[in-house]
């Protein structure tokens, strides 16, 4: 009786209890997954945009001198459309993020949007502004195929960023505007409904009188006892 109320567990099922155990321990923290996470990602991007501001530039400048065609009276063209397109869009797009109506990632998605499209000028702000002696190569590329390229469009790229905000604000004047319209124009249907309401019941009324001639109008009330006399006339005599 005593061997077998001290029987220790069955062998499958302290294994099955040990190897859960070490399943336990070898599991990350949660805390110490992100770290290492974040870590590889900071890595990643640090070593991209080493490489992004060794080539990126000289492909960038090298790009807008084929476009120019070796006939520098096309950079002014060109660098007003870069300078305009590609700042007056994206702020209109990242705008649209403003409307809490929409979806959080919808709005985020619309922010990153409008950071992509800017890209073309932030690379050009990169060439024009750069320390590196691939912004410095990028820049002398330009003073041969592309020399006002740069100029025209930092000029532009202000001109977009105003023209934006001009119609931001002019849009929502607008809407303002149609909705007090609206407003009004919803107040005035209920006026000419309610006189329409008013009239309706009256001319019922005349029909119904004309088909009832024997129905007389309600009669007027009669003046109150209690109320007090009309006063005397100047032409009344006095009684005696």
């Amino acid at each position: 009786m005593t061997d077998s109320a001290a029987r220790t567990p069955t062998d499958g099922s302290t294994d099955s209890d040990t190897r859960t155990d070490k399943q336990g321990k070898s599991k990350l923290p949660v805390w110490l997954f992100r770290t290492i996470l974040g870590v590889i990602i900071a890595a990643v991007l640090v070593v991209a945009y080493l490489i992004a501001s060794v080539t990126v530039p000289l492909i960038w400048a090298k790009s807008i001198g084929n476009q120019v065609g070796n006939q520098l009276g096309n950079s002014i063209p060109l660098g007003m459309f870069y300078g305009f397109i590609f700042s007056f869009i994206p702020v209109l797009v990242a705008w649209q993020a403003h409307h809490r109506k929409l979806n959080k990632w919808v709005r985020v998605s619309l922010v990153v949007l409008g950071i992509a499209l800017t890209i073309p000028n932030l690379l050009t702000l990169g060439v024009l502004f750069g320390t590196t002696q691939t912004a410095a190569d990028a820049r002398s590329i330009w003073a041969n195929t592309a020399n006002w390229f740069g100029t025209w469009s930092q000029i532009f790229m202000l001109v977009g960023v105003v023209c934006a905000v001009i119609v931001i604000v002019l849009g929502r004047m607008w809407m303002r505007r149609g909705r007090k319209i609206r407003e009004i124009k919803a107040a005035e249907k209920v006026l000419r409904d309610n006189e329409n309401a008013k009239e309706r019941a009256a001319k019922a009324a005349i029909k119904a009188q004309r088909k009832n001639p024997s129905a007389t109008p309600p009669a007027t009330p009669a003046p109150d006892a209690a109320s007090p006399a009309s006063p005397a006339s100047p032409t009344d005599t006095p009684r005696v």
